[in-house]
C-alpha cells in the first residue's frame, strides 16, 4: 500500500472544478497571483498545488490533473530542483526526524528575494507554501509582503487545512479555491491505485464512513489498523456514565505506548470526529453515523448543546497538549474518556 508523494502524483482525482478554475483562469491570460487552497488535511490540496506548479511551469503543455511525468520541466519539479519553483513548509527535526510544528520565520524570509530573481526558463516563477497553518505570525509577515506586492509573472500557490489562523490581509489577496471531501466513487477509485486493501466490503464501507472523504486518513486508518480499536472504544462508551475501568486501561496500553503514537494519533482523531457529529446531531438531530448512535445519545441526555459543545473542546485540549508537550499518552486518553465519563454523569 503506497500512495505517490505531491510532487510525484501525475493524477488527481475528485477536484475537477478546482482544476477547470485555474485551467479558465490561465487561459484567460490574467493568472491570479496568489491562490489559497484550502480543505481538510488529505485530500489533494498539495498534490493540486504541485499540478498547478507542473502546469504553469511548463508552460501550460503539461496538462493539470493528468500530467506527462516525462516532461523536462515536470521531471525537475517532481525532484524540486526546478529553478524557477520554491517550496516552503514544515522542515525536519534532524533529532527526532519527525516533522517540526511550525516553519521558522528565517525559511519564510527566503520567499522575497526569490520571487525577485529573473525566471531561468524565461517564463513564470513558482511558489508552493504548504501546510500555512504552521506559519506562525512573524513568518505569515514575511510571505505577507511579497503576497501584497508580487513581481510579475509570480505565482503564489498556499495551502492550508485551518485558513482562519492566517492574516486577514493574506486571506484577502489570494482567490481562495476550496476543495471538498472526495466522495465514495472517488476514495475507492485513489484507494485502489494505492493498492489499498480494507479487507472486504464491509470494511471498505466502514473506511469510508470515518474517513471524512480523505484519502490521506483512510490510509493512516488501514495502515494503524485502528478501526477495531475504535471498535472497541465505542463499545466501552456505549454504556455511559458505566465505564469498565479494566477495559480503558487495556485499551488505553495499546495506544499509548511509544511506539504506537501514530495509534493513537489516528483514534484520537476518530473520536473527536465521533464528538463533532454529536454536537452536530444534538444541533440538527441528523448527521450521527450508526454505530455511534447509543454513545451519542448517552451523552446528549438531558444536556444542554452548549455543554456538548464545551466537552468536544475540551478533551480536544488535552490530545492537543498532550502531542504539543509530549506528555504521557495513556494518562491523556485516560483523562479525555473520564472527561467523557462526567459529561455524561
Amino acid at each position: 500500500m503506497s500512495y505517490p508523494s505531491p510532487s510525484h502524483n501525475p493524477v488527481l482525482i475528485g477536484h475537477d472544478e478546482a482544476l477547470r478554475q485555474v485551467q479558465a483562469v490561465y487561459d484567460s491570460g490574467r493568472m491570479h497571483h496568489a491562490w489559497l487552497v484550502t480543505g481538510v488535511e488529505g485530500i489533494g490540496k498539495a498534490t493540486l498545488a504541485y499540478h498547478i506548479a507542473h502546469y504553469v511551469l511548463s508552460g501550460g503543455v503539461n496538462k493539470l490533473g493528468r500530467l506527462d511525468m516525462q516532461h523536462p520541466a515536470a521531471r525537475l519539479v517532481a525532484e524540486e530542483a526546478h529553478p524557477d519553483l520554491f517550496v516552503l513548509r514544515r522542515p525536519t527535526d534532524e533529532k527526532t526526524g519527525e516533522l517540526k510544528n511550525t516553519i521558522a520565520v528565517e525559511d519564510a524570509r527566503k520567499l522575497a528575494p526569490f520571487m525577485r530573481l529573473t525566471a531561468s526558463h524565461g517564463g513564470w516563477r513558482v511558489a508552493l507554501i504548504d501546510e500555512a497553518q504552521a506559519l506562525n505570525r512573524h513568518s505569515q509577515n514575511a510571505i505577507l509582503k511579497v503576497i501584497e506586492e508580487p513581481p510579475q509573472r509570480c505565482l503564489i500557490v498556499v495551502t492550508v487545512t485551518t485558513p482562519g489562523v492566517l492574516l486577514p490581509t493574506i486571506r484577502s489577496r489570494c482567490r481562495v479555491l476550496p476543495l471538498q471531501p472526495l466522495d465514495d466513487a472517488a476514495m475507492r477509485t485513489v484507494l485502489a491505485r494505492c493498492g489499498a486493501e480494507a479487507g472486504g466490503e464491509a470494511e471498505t464501507d466502514a473506511l469510508l464512513r470515518h474517513s471524512g472523504g480523505s484519502v490521506g486518513f483512510a490510509l493512516k486508518v488501514l495502515q494503524t489498523e485502528c478501526l477495531p480499536l475504535y471498535r472497541d472504544l465505542l463499545a466501552l462508551l456505549q454504556n455511559l456514565p458505566a465505564l469498565d475501568m479494566a477495559r480503558l486501561h487495556q485499551l488505553a496500553d495499546k495506544v499509548g505506548r511509544k511506539a504506537d503514537a501514530d495509534s493513537f494519533a489516528v483514534l484520537t482523531q476518530l473520536l473527536m470526529a465521533t464528538l463533532r457529529r454529536a454536537v452536530h446531531a444534538q444541533a440538527t438531530g441528523g448527521g450521527l453515523l450508526a454505530e455511534e448512535a447509543a454513545f451519542a445519545g448517552r451523552l446528549a441526555q438531558g444536556r444542554q448543546l452548549d455543554r456538548t459543545l464545551q466537552l468536544w473542546d475540551k478533551v480536544g485540549q488535552i490530545f492537543a497538549m498532550a502531542d504539543y508537550a509530549n506528555l504521557d499518552r495513556k494518562l491523556a486518553f485516560i483523562n479525555a474518556i473520564t472527561e467523557i465519563r462526567r459529561a455524561a454523569a
